[in-house]
């Protein structure tokens, strides 16, 4: 009975570790924190900065005046009239029935019945007229006996000085410029006259062509 109570007393009575061992465990390493958002900082380089008033040193020029009058369009009897003093006499149509006044209510004539204001926009229906009175104006100018169309004596001449002399005479007495004018358009009016010349071989088709350039042009019916 002794030796059956010391064998069952005598063999390892320690629990078998079921739960494993924490050293078999892997290791997994911390993630550190992001860092935050570095402070701004607070002292910011000085840049240099500009401004539209900045001259670099000097002063700004005082701005010139505007012109607050705006450019005006004579009226159908001023027109009228100013191509007829000019031309010496010459009218488009019949001096007692001008066609000027024949298409008044085209361009916007006021009758005082139905309308009450005149029209003095420089409108397509303005320039087609103006256009036409310039092609008759300018064949009946060239045409006159006592014509005083041209200032130089050969009325023929295609020399580039006589040319000159005589679009500037004409455009003295069409759109009031002065004789000595050195304007650019002086050149663009004598290249019109080379051109038609060129194709024409009529030096009267070549004025006729450059008078009607100047009549229909801002220069004479506006002001």
């Amino acid at each position: 009975m002794m030796w059956w109570f010391i064998l069952a007393c005598g063999g390892d009575t320690k629990a078998p570790d079921t739960t494993g061992s924490v050293a078999d465990d892997p290791v997994i390493p911390s993630t550190p924190d992001p860092d935050p958002d570095p402070d701004p900082d607070p002292d910011p380089p000085d840049l240099p900065t500009a401004t539209d008033t900045d001259w670099g040193g000097i002063t700004a020029p005082d701005p010139l005046p505007a012109h607050t009058r705006q450019l005006k369009r004579m009226t159908v009897a001023q027109v009228r009239d100013s191509m007829v003093q000019i031309s010496g006499g010459i009218h488009w149509g019949d001096a007692d029935d001008s066609d000027w006044d024949g298409y008044a209510d085209t361009l916007g004539v006021a009758d005082f019945q139905l309308r009450v204001e005149h029209d003095l926009s420089p409108s397509v229906m303005f320039q087609k007229f103006l256009d036409d009175a310039a092609s008759a104006t300018c064949s009946g100018w060239l045409e006159a006996a006592d014509s005083h169309f041209h200032s130089i004596d050969d009325p023929e001449s295609t020399a580039r000085e006589d040319v000159r002399t005589n679009i500037l005479g004409l455009r003295w007495k069409i759109q009031g410029k002065p004789k000595a004018s050195v304007d650019a358009i002086i050149d663009d009016y004598e290249q019109l006259f080379t051109t038609v010349y060129a194709r024409t071989e009529s030096v009267e088709s070549a004025w006729q062509t450059v008078c009607v350039a100047l009549f229909t042009h801002p220069d004479f019916f506006m002001y």
